[in-house]
C-alpha cells in the first residue's frame, strides 16, 4: 500500500516546553495522544481576530452548544460545556454527590487515571474493576452493587484502544438500576472506523447516560482545553448548577466553533491518522512486536520486561512515548500516531535499539 499524507495539512512545530526536555524543537512527542497537526485555518483566523477582545469576559456558551446539538440532532439544552472534558467529569461527581447509601464510583482499569483521582477528591469510595485489554460490559454489570452511584467507561479505551460495541452497550444499559449514572468518555471516538461503535447519544433519554467528547484530540485544540457532555435535559440542567461561571475561556469557545465548521479539515486529520497507524502496524509486525488493534490515535505495543528501559532509551533519542507501568501494564508502551516523519523516526530509533 502506498502511503500518501495529505500535503494541505500542516504538522505543528514543536516550541512549547522544549527546555523541559533539554533542548530545541527536534523532539518527537508521541506520549500524550496529541494531534500532531495544526487546527483548521478557520480556528487560527477567528482566534487571531478576537485577540483584541480579551479584556472582556467570554461570550455565552449557547452558540457552541447550538452547533454541537445540531451535529447530533439534539437541543442546546442537551449539552454542557467544560474546561476540557475533565471539568465535566468533576461536575458530574459534584452534582451527584448524595448523602446516603450510594456513594461508590466504579472504574475499569486500565483506563484514564483521572476518573479515580477525581472520585477520590470528591469523597467517593472508588471500586476498581480490573479488566482485560478490551472493555467487558458484562463484568462491569456484575460488579454493580447497592452503593454504586457512578460508572466511568472509556470508549475507545485509553490506553488500550479497544472498544465495546453498540449491542453490548444497549444490553448493559438495560440492566442498570435507575439511580446509577453511566459516564461514557468518548474522547477518541472520531478516530474510530468501526461500524459497531455505539450510538451512545441515542440512549440519553432512555437511561441515565452522560457522553463526554473533547476538542483536544481530533480537532487539535488540546492547548485551549474545551470539552463537552451530552445528556438528557434535566441532567444537564443539574450539572450546570455546579459549574463555575466563565470556566471556558473566550479563545476556546471561538476555536471550538470554528473547528466544528470545518469538516474537510477534520476528515484530512482522520485520514492521516489511518495512514500513520497502518504504517506503525506494518513496521512493528516486521520487527516483530505485538501491536494491539486500536480505534484511537495511539497504539499499545507489548515489548516485554524491558519496556520501561526502552522508554528511557527512546527518551535519549529525543523520542517521547509512554511506559504503562502506572497502569499495571509494565510490559507495554503506548505510542501516539504522529505525523509521518515522527512515526518514521520512532520506528528507525526502535529498530536500532532492538538491534
Amino acid at each position: 500500500m502506498k502511503l500518501s499524507i495529505d500535503p494541505s495539512i500542516q504538522r505543528v512545530p514543536f516550541y512549547p516546553k522544549a527546555a523541559l526536555y533539554g533542548g530545541g524543537g527536534d523532539w518527537v512527542r508521541l506520549a500524550s495522544n496529541e494531534n500532531p497537526y495544526q487546527p483548521s485555518p478557520r480556528v487560527m483566523e477567528d482566534v487571531a481576530a478576537a485577540l483584541c477582545q480579551v479584556n472582556r469576559y467570554p461570550e455565552s456558551e449557547f452558540e457552541l452548544k447550538r452547533l454541537i446539538a445540531a451535529k447530533y440532532g439534539l437541543k442546546p439544552q442537551n449539552v454542557v460545556i467544560g474546561n476540557g472534558s475533565n471539568e465535566v467529569i468533576e461536575t458530574s461527581l459534584k452534582a451527584l454527590k448524595l448523602e446516603g447509601r450510594r456513594k461508590d464510583v466504579l472504574v475499569c482499569e486500565p483506563s484514564f487515571a483521572f476518573y479515580r483521582i477525581a472520585a477520590a477528591i470528591y469523597g467517593y469510595d472508588v471500586v476498581s474493576l480490573p479488566l482485560s485489554l478490551r472493555p467487558d460490559l458484562r463484568r462491569v454489570a456484575e460488579a454493580i452493587g447497592e452503593k454504586t452511584r457512578v460508572i466511568f467507561l472509556c470508549n475507545p479505551n485509553n490506553p488500550t484502544g479497544g472498544i465495546f460495541n453498540d449491542g453490548e452497550f444497549a444490553a448493559f444499559l438495560s440492566s442498570l438500576p435507575p439511580e446509577v449514572l453511566v459516564v461514557v468518555d468518548e474522547a477518541y471516538a472520531e478516530f474510530s472506523d468501526s461500524a459497531l461503535f455505539p450510538r451512545s447519544v441515542s440512549y440519553i433519554d432512555w437511561r441515565p447516560v452522560l457522553i463526554l467528547r473533547t476538542f483536544s484530540k481530533a480537532y487539535g485544540l488540546a492547548g485551549l482545553r474545551v470539552g463537552y457532555g451530552i445528556a438528557e435535559e434535566s441532567l444537564v440542567s443539574f450539572l450546570e448548577r455546579t459549574k463555575q461561571p466563565f470556566s471556558v475561556n473566550m479563545m476556546a469557545l471561538i476555536a471550538a466553533k470554528a473547528a466544528l465548521s470545518d469538516e474537510r479539515h477534520l476528515s484530512r486529520v482522520l485520514e492521516n491518522n489511518r495512514i500513520g497507524k497502518q504504517y506503525l502496524y506494518d513496521a512493528l509486525k516486521m520487527l516483530p512486536l505485538e501491536a494491539l488493534p486500536s480505534e484511537a490515535n495511539f497504539v499499545l505495543i507489548k515489548y516485554g520486561p524491558g519496556a520501561e528501559a526502552l522508554t528511557r532509551k527512546l527518551f535519549e533519542e529525543k523520542i517521547l512515548v509512554r511506559w504503562l507501568g502506572g497502569y499495571g501494564l509494565s510490559e507495554y508502551i503506548r505510542v501516539t500516531v504522529g505525523a509521518m516523519d515522527e512515526n518514521r523516526k520512532f520506528i528507525e530509533a526502535l529498530t536500532r535499539l532492538l538491534a
